[in-house]
């Protein structure tokens, strides 16, 4: 019963999956997996010897003590009617689902529920996880749930009234930033004769060397901008046009991005 069961073995529960055994956090034998498509759950027999399948949902739900569901936030409803059945309040129930709030999963559910948000980027070990909990969360299953998903990142606990922001940072920033990249680059190769791909080469790097430099430095954006951008220089120029134009995009995607996240349960 003290075993961590995943429901979904998709793209992100795959994923999760791997950073728990890979990181030693757990064990195969701690490990119990359900989906519903068979070829999912052959693949990960294969790549985890030991670990444990689950012929269906409440099955997995009656042998372990903190669930993580891991579907898509319009199955999320399907898979609790399924288990809450058969659970007896003390499992710890983790939703991936986004839109899904802890007020609903706690009209399903009377025990302790915790809301989680991974990103992308947790792939490869980088990023942050966000980790919200509910009413019914003791000390103890909140550090489990936060010391286990330390294992594909850093951990940060929201309060939920922050959560969706959060989360268009954390969790869908990767593709914003992504997009962001692409453009930079694509305006430098448009701009001269270097080739697109040494130009999303130098677009990549800047980012990722500006970021380890922020974070190892303790030094704020503005306090790096004052650092590049000379009086009237070249800097000068592309940092004006961009706080000029920058604020009114962003805003404009926030807003559509979190009238998007609130429908994502319908």
């Amino acid at each position: 019963m003290d075993r961590v069961g995943v429901i979904g073995y998709g793209h992100m529960g795959s994923m999760l999956v791997k950073g728990f055994l890979a990181s030693g956090v757990l064990a195969p034998g701690e490990v119990v997996v359900a989906s519903r498509s068979r070829g999912n759950l052959d693949a990960c027999a294969a790549a985890w010897p030991g670990i444990a399948i689950a012929a269906t949902n409440a099955d997995l739900a009656r042998r372990c003590r903190t669930i993580v569901i891991a579907v898509r936030p319009q199955e999320t409803m399907g898979v609790l009617r399924e288990i809450v059945p058969v659970m007896d309040g003390s499992e710890h129930l983790v939703s991936l689902a986004a839109g899904i709030g802890l007020h609903d999963l706690e009209e399903m559910y009377a025990g302790p529920v915790s809301r989680v948000v991974p990103t992308a980027t947790s792939a490869v070990g980088e990023g942050t996880t966000l980790v919200c909990h509910g009413q019914w969360v003791g000390t103890d299953e909140a550090l489990m749930v936060e010391n286990l998903f330390s294992a594909v990142g850093s951990v940060m606990p929201v309060g939920e009234e922050d959560l969706a922001a959060a989360t268009l940072l954390s969790s869908c920033g990767p593709a914003l930033l992504a997009a962001i990249i692409g453009e930079l680059a694509g305006a430098a190769a448009r701009a001269s004769s270097l080739p697109p791909d040494r130009a999303l080469v130098l677009a990549t790097d800047l980012l990722t060397a500006t970021a380890a430099y922020l974070r190892e430095t303790g030094r704020t954006p503005e306090d790096l901008i004052g650092e590049v951008a000379t009086r009237g220089g070249v800097t000068e120029v592309g940092v004006q046009g961009f706080r000029d134009r920058l604020p009114g995009v962003f805003d404009g995607v926030f807003a559509a991005m979190l009238e998007r996240y609130g429908g994502l349960r319908k």
